[in-house]
């Protein structure tokens, strides 16, 4: 994904690799070739953030600004980059340049008179109760469960789901315990237009639309068969949008403003309880030193992880990554020195995984890194990354005898259940024979377990 100059039509021809795009993404591919300038800008986001989804992409960016939003996205493979600005706020105008009025086919929440959201007042006391009640679930997952049962029974719905923030996505929280099962798209899940998901981030207002069948400008980057109502809300709580909750019905015209201002209130609520539940996992969860994951949540993850291997039959990669002589580090330069280097090795690793993946510190100098859903080949290409990636760096100590330091990574890795059966089986053979022969054979070099000979373990 080399940064370009070049138009939007070309950008898609030459920087979208078809070979890497599932069916639904062949699909708008294959419309966005006759379509206009604008359409194209619009469907290059939406397929660049489609592979993003599926592993191949990172989108490492996303400001707003004077109603543009840009958008930067790295290929995981080639580490080139690629930055697209699009309309944030699509508003359509007359010949003569006016703004028109608000198209008939959108809802506006009822407003509290300054523009803003609805007042809590505005709703009824039995309703308001029972948002309420939400907040006494003791899991997040189990809190917005409620919330979708009350939504169903008071504006109803076709679907529903939470869609994680940009934002969010690429913070130090983005994939706590709680959020996977949170953010989790069910099968079958809508996905709001990029260009709506930017309107709705940037003025924290909710969007409705009722007939999806009239927004000709939005039914290419809609799935094949979206039709009906769509209604969504940013989950914001103190200024920060943790991401957006989408209702649909399959019918046109299904919901009413009041629905609108229903919907959102939930989504502020439900923002909150995010927020909350954040602060307390980012607390358990995250290592101070190093600001990623800690053991405790890669125990977690792994256990995770591996039953959801044998719920699909799917394999995943585990990695460990240890600091060549980091004891030196430690010895010659200081402890602040030392831990100075953990953060920026930590960021390294976590920029260099794939946006799914778990980057934890093991402990000392060594890191954990789960893969899910992987091949053997995508993950020793994660490995290798790693690897090169840090050996390339000098890492600023703080130290004035000598300011920044280049260190190495040996990295073992091991897939299950190809390669082992059971958790001990894993983790042995991930650190104690892959690492270790990696550290062996020279230090800084990838070793995985299928290359281990029987004389060598």
């Amino acid at each position: 994904m080399k940064r370009s100059s070049t138009t939007a039509r070309e950008l898609l021809e030459y920087i979208i690799p078809v070979d890497r795009l599932d069916a639904e993404a062949l699909r708008v591919y294959r419309t966005l070739l006759t379509a206009d300038e604008d359409e194209v800008r619009l469907g290059l986001v939406w397929l660049l953030d489609r592979l993003c989804d599926l592993g191949f992409a990172r989108k490492t960016a996303h400001a707003v600004e004077n109603g543009m939003a840009r958008l930067t996205y790295q290929d995981l493979t080639s580490l080139h980059t690629v930055t697209v600005a699009i309309d944030s706020v699509p508003v359509e105008t007359e010949e003569q340049g006016e703004p028109r009025e608000q198209p008939v086919n959108r809802l506006d929440a009822a407003s509290d008179g300054d523009g803003g959201r609805p007042e809590a007042g505005a709703l009824p006391e039995e309703f308001l109760r029972a948002v309420s009640a939400s907040s006494r679930r003791v899991d997040l997952a189990g809190s917005l469960s409620y919330l979708y049962d009350l939504l169903k029974n008071t504006v109803g719905y076709d679907h529903i789901a939470i869609f994680m923030s940009r934002g969010l996505v690429t913070s130090n929280v983005a994939t706590l315990s709680e959020l996977d099962d949170v953010f989790r798209w069910p099968s079958g899940a809508r996905v709001t237009p990029e260009s709506l998901k930017a309107q709705i981030e940037e003025t924290g207002r909710a969007i409705g639309i009722r007939d999806l069948a009239a927004e000709q400008r939005l039914r290419r980057f809609l799935p094949s068969d979206a039709r009906g109502s769509l209604m969504a809300a940013p989950l914001e709580a103190e200024g920060y949008i943790y991401g957006l909750l989408e209702v649909w019905s399959e019918r046109a015209s299904a919901y009413s403003e009041d629905d609108l201002a229903t919907v959102d209130f939930v989504a502020r609520f439900a923002g909150g309880l995010i927020k909350r539940r954040l602060e307390v996992e980012e607390l358990i969860f995250v290592d101070q030193a190093s600001q990623i994951h800690n053991r405790r949540y890669f125990e977690e993850q792994l256990a995770r992880e591996m039953e959801r291997c044998k719920r699909t039959g799917q394999a995943m990669a585990l990695l460990m990554a240890d600091l060549d002589g980091f004891k030196q580090v430690n010895d010659e330069l200081g402890h602040a020195a030392g831990d100075s280097v953990l953060r920026q090795v930590a960021r390294v690793l976590a920029e260099n995984a794939r946006q799914v993946d778990i980057v934890a510190r093991y402990g000392g100098e060594e890191f954990a890194v789960i893969l899910p859903n992987v091949s053997r080949e995508s993950a020793r290409a994660v490995a290798e990354r790693i690897r090169r990636m840090v050996a390339e760096q000098r890492f600023v100590t703080g130290n004035e005898s000598e300011p920044t330091r280049n260190v190495t990574v040996s990295v073992g890795g091991a897939l299950y259940p190809l390669d082992a059966k059971s958790r001990s089986d894993l983790l042995d053979k991930t650190d104690r024979i892959a690492l270790y022969t990696a550290k062996r054979q020279g230090k800084n070099r990838v070793i995985f377990w299928d290359e281990v000979s029987e004389t060598e373990e």
